[in-house]
């Protein structure tokens, strides 16, 4: 192994909790390569001794998967750290809404949640963080662009029903397709959050694109999230996939607060009966899987997908699918407090 074999294995470890490698944030100071022994020297901007510890032992694998020792060592240069923000302080709790995939009904749940939340007399805010399909200000039937103060140098958050709600979607035409990169996402989400005039609130929801990518990196690497809660759907390959969802909050330094399972049931409207369109699993079961508590199991009704399309979900709230949201809600709370 040579010096720049040795510096390409170590530009492909990221720097924990960030999209960016360790030669992104110039961590990896020297390198020396001796006969089968590699030297890495980092000057690394942390005393988190678990992100050290990640840090070490992915470089441990990573050379250790070459056959090749290494030896590391550190120094800590005066100034040298990998910012972290801390954007939306207004907001008492910020909670972080994140699924595998998409189709499993991530954002009419966050939505949902921030109904049910504000039902039990908090002061609530959403930020739609899904910057290709911005869908929460139809959900929350708001059809307004944000306003600006321009002497504070501000985005005025929209408001409906005593809902705080900032989205893309109200800075751009909803109807043009969003052909960006992961830079461009990440500074749209930066941008929204910093610049937004939030009001003070109780709870701070953020509904995330599926998967665990620039966007969710992006949301911890600029707010102290204080909760995560994954959405799945009852059925072994989705609950496989939300795995990998709980093990990126994880990583990154995110309690996860719990899994829901959405669309666990149907209910028929003449018998009355239940029936699992995507399977019965036991939530103990998916418990002992991920690791992490079932907040509970949200049925399937159609009136609630229509009320979401047509931004009416307020008008649904004596449904049973509210009565289990409030329930959720409820432990949200007391796991947050």
């Amino acid at each position: 192994m040579d010096k720049e074999e040795a510096m390409k294995i170590l530009s492909a470890i990221r720097y924990p909790g960030y999209s960016k490698s360790l030669t992104d944030f110039k961590v990896v100071k020297s390198v020396e390569v001796e006969n089968n022994v590699v030297e890495v020297l980092l000057n690394l901007g942390t005393a988190d001794a678990n992100k050290r510890k990640i840090i070490f032992d992915e470089i441990r694998a990573r050379f250790g998967e070459k056959g090749v020792d290494v030896k590391i060592s550190t120094v800590q240069e005066k100034g040298s750290k990998v910012e972290q923000k801390h954007y939306v302080q207004s907001a008492k709790k910020r909670i972080a809404i994140l699924s595998a995939k998409g189709g499993v009904g991530k954002s009419t749940f966050s939505v949902s949640l921030t109904i049910a939340l504000k039902l039990r007399g908090h002061r609530v805010g959403i930020f739609d963080a899904d910057m290709h399909g911005p869908d929460i200000p139809r959900m929350l039937g708001v059809n307004e662009r944000a306003g600006a103060d321009k002497e504070k140098n501000k985005i005025i958050p929209n408001e409906k029903n005593g809902i705080f709600s900032m989205s893309l979607g109200y800075v751009v035409d909803p109807e043009t397709p969003v052909i960006w990169k992961g830079a461009m996402i990440t500074k749209a989400i930066v941008e929204l959050l910093q610049f937004t005039d939030w009001p003070v609130m109780d709870y701070f929801v953020v509904d995330l694109p599926p998967g665990t990518g620039d966007a969710a990196l992006t949301i911890k690497q600029n707010m102290d999230v204080d909760g995560a809660v994954i959405i799945t759907t009852p059925n072994r390959l989705a609950v496989a996939d939300a795995l990998r969802t709980v093990s990126f909050f994880k990583q990154v330094g995110i309690n996860v607060t719990g899994f829901v399972e959405n669309m666990g049931y149907f209910i028929c409207d003449k018998c009355g009966g239940k029936s699992y369109p995507f399977g019965k699993m036991d939530p103990k079961a998916i418990e002992d899987q991920l690791g992490v508590p079932s907040l509970g199991v949200v049925p399937f009704e159609p009136k609630v997908e229509e009320a979401a399309d047509d931004g009416e979900l307020l008008s649904i709230t004596d449904t049973e699918f509210f009565s289990v949201m409030d329930s959720i809600a409820e432990k949200i709370e007391k796991e947050l407090s």
